[in-house]
């Protein structure tokens, strides 16, 4: 048999062989069938074998086979190629797509982000200024803080619910509480009146303006310091009221001043009520003395003329009473002219020299002279001497005139009333010697006790008083450079003190 010479590379076997180089190409190929006409390549074996009567060799089937596996496979994988090609292109458009997409949007952040850089530059500008505003602000508040801290007065702020919101250094010393204490607790509760306390916040939230509020900061010690309060709303930028900012001024040593003011006023009006006391004495004294100087010489002649015709009266005659009524009257008369002369001080200063004297034992002495007045008006008498009392240095007789006086008066004044009772009392008073003399008695009326201490006035009625007995004691005690003192509640006694200085010597070098 005739071997017939088969091409193996035609043009179609390349073009079904060779991959494809584009899409276009690849949906242009054709590949042909896997038939039996096929399985040589470029050549028309069919066709061959029947004009050369040639038959099929056994392997040629096994070799169709295989190339159709083959062609099989480089179809497939061309098919698959392709698939990708076209997903390829497909996502190929989709980049594009997306990279049109993202150039847009790169366009607009770079606008944006212009936009924002321009933005940050002027953020950073305005945060500069509120940097610098911000500094400025700070400055400002440490400022006034500063004010407020260095301010000698207690200053608050109060909310309007009446609780304070902050307070200074001097609000913690005042009250005796700290920062922490005052914050959030109600204003009014640190006063020893909370309700004027209150009134006062009230006045400040209704008028606007409070100034010097008289009030009393009670300390948590429970000391009290007196305080002008003073307060003013304020406003918020919309003028809208917010609280009420207040301080208080303590007036403590104002008030020692005022008190020392008082005291030094209440001594000027005393010496100069005992400037015109003394005034009138004087201008008295000048008068009285030459009366019972006058008075004394008829007086005691008239006196022996009265004792000579009671000596050659006698007893049983009826005029002997009569001349014994007026040998009292004329004695009595006397009385009174030796009480002038006292009160005049016709007395001179050599009479009676100054001595230390036990002012215990002068009223043992007057005691015992007015003991038979005591007796019959049934008279309870108490006398207190404190031990440590010393003497004092003195005129015993002028004091004891003093002493009597007053006692007498006591006498008299309980005279009319239920309770008789006369307590005497002796003790040291700094560097004075007090005595006093308390009775149960009527007392004085007010409005007669400036005037006990004036020559002739008196509340006793007509025939059994002078009005000398107190002025006479008022001369000497001042003479000795003491002080007498009344004390009297009407319908319930008086009292009275003498105040005697221990060393007349002292005294005479501090006048």
């Amino acid at each position: 048999m005739r071997k017939v010479r088969v091409l193996r590379h035609t043009k179609k076997a390349c073009d079904i062989n060779r991959q494809p180089t584009s899409l276009t190409e690849a949906s242009r190929r054709i590949v042909p069938p896997p038939t039996v006409r096929n399985i040589r390549r470029g050549h028309i074996t069919e066709g061959m074998r029947t004009v050369n009567h040639i038959e099929a060799a056994p392997w040629e089937e096994g070799v169709a086979q295989a190339q159709r596996t083959q062609e099989r496979q480089i179809l497939n994988k061309n098919n698959r190629f392709f698939s990708a090609l076209k997903r390829a292109n497909r996502l190929l458009s989709e980049v594009r797509e997306r990279e049109s997409e993202l150039q847009a949007i790169n366009e607009e952040m770079e606008a944006a982000n212009e936009e924002l850089q321009a933005t940050t530059e002027e953020m950073e500008a305005t945060n500069e200024e509120l940097m610098a505003t911000s500094d400025e602000l700070r400055m400002a508040g440490d400022y006034a803080r500063n004010l407020i801290e260095a301010s000698l007065d207690a200053m608050v702020t109060i909310g309007l619910d009446g609780r304070i919101m902050d307070v200074n250094a001097e609000t913690e010393v005042i009250t005796g509480r700290s920062r922490e204490e005052l914050v959030g607790s109600d204003f009014s509760d640190n006063f020893t009146n909370p309700d004027h306390a209150g009134a006062a916040f009230e006045e400040a939230r209704k008028k606007g303006l409070v100034r010097n509020y008289p009030l009393e900061i009670q300390h948590r010690d429970g000391h009290v310091t007196p305080v002008l309060y003073n307060s003013r709303v304020y406003r918020d930028a919309s003028g809208k009221v917010r609280g009420v900012f207040a301080s208080a001024r303590d007036i403590s040593e104002q008030k020692k001043t005022e008190g020392k003011l008082k005291q030094l006023l209440t001594e000027l009006k005393g010496s100069q009520a005992q400037l015109v006391h003394a005034g009138k004495m004087g201008a008295m004294g000048a008068m009285t003395a030459g009366i019972a100087h006058e008075l004394n010489n008829p007086i005691m002649g008239i006196l022996n003329f009265i004792q000579y015709c009671l000596k050659h009266t006698d007893d049983a005659d009826k005029r002997f009473s009569v001349l014994k009524d007026a040998e009292q009257e004329v004695l009595r008369c006397s009385d009174i002219v030796q009480n002038l002369l006292t009160f005049s001080r016709m007395e001179q200063e050599g009479e009676e020299e100054f001595q230390q004297g036990d002012l215990d034992e002068i009223l043992r002495r007057v005691r015992k002279l007015l003991a038979y007045r005591i007796k019959a008006d049934n008279i309870q008498v108490t006398r207190h001497m404190d031990p440590k009392t010393p003497h004092v240095w003195m005129k015993e007789n002028n004091i004891q005139q003093v002493v009597l006086n007053l006692m007498d008066n006591a006498i008299d004044s309980i005279h009319q009333t239920e309770k008789k009772e006369i307590h005497v009392d002796l003790r040291p008073e700094g560097h004075h010697v007090q005595l006093s003399i308390r009775d149960t008695g009527c007392g004085i009326p007010e409005e007669n006790q400036e005037k006990i201490f004036d020559p002739f006035f008196t509340t006793k009625s007509e025939g059994q008083g002078t009005g000398l007995g107190l002025s006479i004691c008022h001369s000497i005690v001042s003479a000795h450079g003491g002080q007498i003192i009344c004390e009297s509640t009407p319908g319930k006694g008086s009292t009275f003190k003498v105040l005697l200085p221990m060393d007349k010597r002292r005294e005479e070098k501090t006048v």
